[in-house]
């Protein structure tokens, strides 16, 4: 079916995006409060929806809703209802991934809690990982953690491509720490390479990997503050920056903790920094391994929506 045109919705509303198996329908959050999502809900035959569980979703550093949406639609299919959450680059949100606040994830809790759902889970890819792993640490509220090409430390923020000098988040207008970039001009650092003829060191992945190891620490993800399973994948094939690494990381951290909940981390052999389940073609093929290893990749990709999909309906 074709997705129909949406429009991101005023900052006190949710609209639930027709998709197979769901009717159409608006609902409205309280006044005063504000997101930008799209609810995906799942009904049984008879039309009575689903409401034991629910995910938000979450896009990467591109911003919008569209990575969201597209996560969103792959749980929609296979009966898990759904909230493409979008936390900047939507009418209602921040330009720049500068300083965005928890409160946005915060306030779809609330109203999702508000249409019935019971238990609410979070999916976040890339810097939506960070943002997902950040709620999940601050709102015990949701009981289910997956993260995609994740970050073991918060990040600082980006405004026009370059160096914000403040955090990716907030929560109460305060900053989280955050571990800043070791380039603090991007764009000349792009034009010095140029210049020299060496176009790797000006890429934005090699810029975007180049962090500060002596704040990494002090930047450090609590991820044992969850209030539920996590589910980390990862890639070694990562060239955006080592989400292998991160995976491990956050993995030993749940373990030295004791984290009395399950958890896991899943890495990959081929997948490209895009773990997306249906991961559209042009997309992918910006990314080596992905061309070099389209079948390799199909092969993770669909193991790793099983995985996901058992997580959320036998672990959580």
């Amino acid at each position: 079916m074709k997705e129909p045109q949406h429009k991101t919705p005023a900052p006190d509303t949710a609209h639930t995006e027709k998709s197979p198996g769901s009717k159409p329908e608006t609902s409205a959050a309280d006044p005063k409060q504000g997101f930008d999502g799209i609810l995906y809900p799942v009904k049984d035959p008879s039309g009575t929806p689903r409401t034991d569980k629910v995910v938000i979703t979450l896009s990467g550093s591109e911003g919008g809703l569209q990575t969201a949406k597209r996560m969103a639609r792959f749980l929609h299919q296979h009966n898990v209802p759904a909230l493409a959450l979008g936390y900047f680059r939507t009418e209602h949100t921040e330009k720049n991934l500068s300083r965005i606040p928890l409160e946005y994830i915060e306030n779809a809790i609330r109203w999702l809690r508000a249409q019935g759902y019971d238990s609410i889970g979070i999916c976040g890819i890339s810097r939506g990982a960070e943002y997902a792993a950040a709620a999940a640490v601050h709102f015990p509220e949701i009981t289910c953690t997956i993260l995609k090409a994740p970050t073991w430390f918060y990040g600082e923020g980006l405004i026009r491509n370059n160096p914000a000098g403040s955090s990716c988040w907030t929560y109460r207008n305060q900053e989280l720490p955050y571990a800043p970039f070791q380039i603090r001009d991007f764009t000349k650092e792009r034009s010095e390479a140029r210049a020299a003829g060496d176009p790797t060191r000006g890429r934005r992945e090699d810029l975007l990997r180049r962090i500060d190891p002596q704040r990494q620490d002090a930047a450090a993800i609590p991820l044992e503050r969850a209030n539920g399973p996590v589910l980390l994948f990862s890639t070694e094939a990562d060239t955006v920056w080592p989400s292998a690494q991160s995976g491990r990381k956050l993995e030993e951290r749940l373990s030295a903790c004791r984290f009395p909940f399950a958890h896991k981390h899943v890495c990959f052999q081929y997948m490209s920094h895009i773990m997306l389940e249906n991961a559209s073609r042009f997309s992918l093929q910006v990314f080596e391994s992905e061309r070099a290893h389209p079948d390799g990749c199909a092969r993770e990709r669909n193991s790793m929506g099983t995985e996901m999909l058992r997580w959320i309906e036998e672990v959580w």
